[in-house]
């Protein structure tokens, strides 16, 4: 699709099986890459490096703050909210213990792939570049998910330099998608006229 295309069809809507076998997909695809790597698939199952501010703190402080940035942000970015509104629909219905299991699905799997394979063998910048890309792509509709995504990218990025592991950097993405989904929740039911629970 070009970027100036400006009604793309509708995203289909997620439902948990395809999201499922989409992200163990991914998360096959880690293994199996890791695993014609140096060190092998120990490169997924490496615990974190031991730091002053421990990796179960920082992984979710740093997802605390790319949502906060987002939440401060949506007001005064028009492109933002347009997203929230496009993206509502593609994932509702809303429950809690499907949040939980998306948001784990998504922020683990990918983030094996992503800060493990990927990072490991093309950089930590050239995996963030990939991972904001494969989230919206250059289509116009979808820059902003696209610009949050790299940005967020470059984060999980930096904490699996720092820690030696895409463990930190899967809880942050855990923390993103489980918030952010519940965010998407209360804007579904704004636009179906309902109220949040």
């Amino acid at each position: 699709m070009a970027m100036n295309d400006p009604a793309p069809p509708d995203l289909p809507r997620l439902t948990l099986p395809m999201a499922a076998v989409f992200y163990l997909g991914f998360g096959a695809v880690a293994v199996a890459w890791a695993a014609f790597t140096e060190p092998g698939v120990e490169l997924l199952w490496r615990a974190p490096a031991e730091h002053s501010v421990p990796w179960w703190l920082a992984g979710p402080g740093v997802g605390l703050l790319l949502v906060l940035a987002t939440i401060l942000a949506e007001p005064r970015v028009p492109a933002l909210r347009k997203l929230s509104e496009l993206l509502a629909p593609m994932v509702a219905p809303f429950h809690l213990p499907r949040i939980a299991v998306l948001a784990m699905l998504s922020g683990v799997c990918e983030e094996a792939l992503f800060r493990g394979p990927f990072q490991h063998s093309l950089g930590y910048v050239a995996a963030s570049v990939i991972f904001g890309l494969l989230h919206g792509g250059l289509s116009k509709r979808y820059i902003a998910w696209s610009t949050f995504a790299l940005i967020a990218g470059l984060s999980f990025g930096l904490l699996a330099e720092v820690y030696q592991s895409f463990w930190p950097a899967a809880l942050a993405h855990v923390v993103v998608n489980g918030i952010n989904l519940r965010r998407l929740q209360a804007v579904w039911l704004r636009l179906e006229g309902k109220e949040l629970r």
